[in-house]
């Protein structure tokens, strides 16, 4: 087991050119003006072909938004001694880079200092993704059959909703089983002591506020949105205090209820906006029902039309409501739990987040996912990036969770 770490350890170089590889193609969903991850899968696809697992699976899922016409993920399999596969899911899209001004590096070049490979993607899930491969290429290498038959699998449209993703693959092909071991490693912390069993209810929502624009000079012409906005903003606040429950378990312990984008407004100064957009993404504790916050929301949509003599049209674009947890004696979770301990001498815990990942979709199924993996939670953020210490240390604990029976 020690040279079989110490070989994971000098494949540092592969895991800065598998990053470069990956960073320079970007995989952004067409509902973010992308063309999808189609790329990132044909170089994932060759390099899994050169290495030599023993099988491998495309599962195409049709979108006629982007030029491939095709939304693909890939299943690269190892036979183990038994048919309990354990499965390490990992997301092959990306966000894209935000405000260009806050980064020090191109967001699509990936840049090596001190340790870290920059780039966007870098962490959100290329650092797990790579750790998977590292781990695999461990296993064919040095000729291991592992105790689990190995299951990589590089999904597509993560970021933004899974229906082209695990979504589909759930709803549309058998190749999950109760028993078998799921980890997907799209979340944890530095310390790399949390195992995520848990995940807050998602609701997206975005308001089109609709007025009457004017000169600047003349509001009592107009009807101004961005007020009526405002107000808005102001008073979605106010679910704060009513859906007010606690629960330490999670990493934010209350619900939170949060303005994000806002476009379709004037370029100058000197009109009054007579159309505007504003979205939210509310992450709410599974003790409240998302019909219950709807219909809350609901009232003070009516309120502010009234108010301020707007239409206001609301327009859902995700409501996932929360799964029961992976239960804290599940197999996967006890199996992470152990890995780490012997292979980092951490003590890693159960907890629950407020970022959506797949593991809610296997959990609304009834499979019991766990998500574990180091990272600096810079998903999303200018200047992401990945620790390459990390991305060896996972995959050492990935070896030790595919060869290690119970």
């Amino acid at each position: 087991m020690k040279d079989i770490l110490k070989y994971i350890e000098s494949l540092e170089n592969l895991v800065i050119e598998i990053q470069k590889n990956l960073t320079k193609i970007p995989a952004i969903s067409p509902d973010s003006g992308g063309q999808g991850e189609y790329k990132k899968f044909l170089y994932l696809k060759k390099l899994v072909e050169e290495w030599g697992f023993d099988s491998l699976e495309t599962i195409d899922v049709q979108d006629d938004r982007v030029e491939s016409k095709t939304r693909p993920s890939l299943i690269a399999s190892i036979k183990g001694k038994t048919n309990t596969c354990i499965w390490i899911i990992t997301h092959t899209d990306v966000v894209p880079p935000g405000e260009a001004s806050l980064w020090e590096t191109q967001p699509y070049e990936a840049t090596v200092k001190g340790g870290k490979i920059y780039g966007r993607g870098t962490e959100d899930n290329q650092q797990s993704l790579v750790s998977s491969l590292l781990a695999a290429k461990a296993l064919i290498d040095n000729k291991i059959k592992p105790f689990y038959t190995v299951k990589l699998l590089f999904i597509a449209d993560e970021e933004v909703g899974s229906k082209y993703g695990i979504q589909w693959i759930l709803e549309n092909k058998n190749i999950f089983n109760k028993d078998d071991l799921l980890l997907v490693p799209d979340g944890g912390n530095s310390e790399g002591n949390t195992i995520e069993i848990a995940e807050k209810s998602i609701l997206w929502i975005c308001f089109t506020i609709k007025g009457k624009q004017s000169h600047g000079s003349r509001p009592d012409l107009g009807i101004n949105t961005t007020r009526a906005s405002s107000y808005l903003c102001v008073k979605m606040d106010e679910l704060y205090k009513k859906f007010n429950k606690i629960n330490k378990m999670y990493d934010v312990p209350n619900s939170t209820f949060e303005p994000t984008k806002r476009y379709n407004n004037i370029e100058n100064i000197n009109t009054i906006p007579g159309n505007e957009i504003l979205c939210y993404d509310c992450r709410i504790l599974p003790d409240y029902k998302l019909d219950d916050i709807i219909s809350e929301i609901e009232l003070i949509k009516k309120e502010i039309e009234l108010k301020f003599k707007v239409k206001i049209e609301m327009e859902i674009k995700t409501k996932l409501q929360a799964p029961l947890p992976t239960p804290i004696n599940a197999h996967i979770v006890q199996k992470i739990k152990k890995s780490v301990k012997k292979v980092l001498n951490i003590d890693a815990k159960p907890i629950g987040i407020g970022g959506g990942t797949v593991a809610a979709y296997f959990r609304m199924k009834g499979y019991h996912a766990a998500l574990w993996s180091t990272i600096d939670m810079k998903m999303h953020s200018p200047n992401e990036y990945s620790k390459i210490i990390n991305t060896i240390n996972d995959a050492k604990v990935f070896f030790d969770l595919m060869v290690e029976p119970d």
